[in-house]
């Protein structure tokens, strides 16, 4: 990985069975944001995060806002959370991108492979699911198994990745155990929350977070006094962190996450033009998330709420 977030290599190993369940272990990495021995596991309801030069497990409900394609995603996410990012990006590479056929001669590690030339779909071409980030790359598919064994992504304004795939089973037999995580011997064991080693409870007013972040977190202005923020929590290492601001307005509940990693992220939705950019609307059971980047930094709106409603509430921040 070459990128403004992250400068290295990462050798992980990742489980994964639709829609909601993945396990993650780090075996080798030269990228100070991801540790070595790191694991992180959801079922879909809990998720645990091992630090293992801490020696400490993070766990509490998967947030809402994290959960899915959204979950501890993009370049500067944790260990765990990078590398599902990475499938999802993957995936997302091969539902929504034109390929050109280059070469039926090229080779990798000394295997014949097909070179596959991929920029991104518009969004009349992907079924009216707009791409908010963009990207060339090459694909080289094994000729003999037809699955994919290199890519190589130069993604716009974040840099370069080459995904070696020297193992990559379809459809396998995952048994549920995989799912589950067992806290090792003498490991302490703390909120999810505190994993951005936040003080006290984990949650941080508003000022805390801005001083954490070091850059403008977008919020409701105090004059909007039916909203209330009833506090920020931070996931994800430090430096790299998601913030999410918890609001209530009467009955209505909704969280604003905000992170440079969540910036220029893949994801399907109805194209929405707000705040002079353009952003994605997506609802999956009666939850809503409206996604966009703005000035580098990707903000998330997740709530029941409806189309108007959190359009409006984003053009509230400031």
């Amino acid at each position: 990985i070459n990128s403004q977030a992250l400068n290295g290599t990462i050798d992980t190993e990742l489980w994964k069975t639709a829609p909601d369940k993945n396990r993650v272990e780090v075996h080798q990495s030269t990228l100070s944001q991801v540790n070595i021995g790191s694991v992180t596991v959801t079922d879909g309801k809990q998720i645990w995060q091992y630090d293992a030069q801490k020696n400490v497990v993070y766990n509490g409900p998967l947030p809402a806002s994290a959960s899915g394609n959204q979950q501890n995603s993009g370049l500067s996410g944790n260990g765990g959370g990078q590398s599902q990012s990475f499938l999802n990006l993957i995936q997302t590479l091969f539902n929504h991108s034109n390929g050109t056929l280059r070469s039926s001669s090229a080779t990798v590690s000394g295997h014949p492979v097909y070179d596959v030339h991929i920029v991104p779909q518009n969004a009349s071409e992907s079924g009216g699911n707009p791409q908010n980030f963009n990207y060339t790359g090459e694909v080289y598919i094994d000729k003999s198994s037809q699955l994919p064994v290199e890519i190589d992504l130069d993604l716009s304004n974040q840099g370069k990745i080459v995904f070696d795939l020297p193992k990559l089973d379809i459809n396998p037999a995952i048994p549920d155990s995989t799912y589950t995580f067992t806290t090792p011997a003498g490991a302490k064991t703390r909120p999810l929350q505190d994993a951005a080693n936040t003080p006290g409870t984990g949650s941080l007013t508003l000022a805390q977070a801005q001083k954490q972040a070091g850059y403008h977190l977008l919020s409701i202005p105090a004059d909007q006094a039916d909203y209330v923020l009833s506090g920020v929590t931070a996931l994800g290492i430090q430096g790299s962190q998601t913030f999410s601001l918890n609001y209530m307005k009467g009955n209505l509940a909704f969280t604003i996450a905000e992170g440079k990693s969540l910036a220029n992220l893949p994801g399907d939705g109805q194209a929405v033009q707000l705040r002079e950019t353009n952003g994605a609307l997506a609802t999956t059971n009666g939850i809503s998330t409206l996604a966009w980047t703005e000035h580098g930094v990707g903000i998330h709106i997740t709530g029941k709420i409806d189309r108007d409603q959190i359009v409006a509430i984003a053009k509230l921040l400031s």
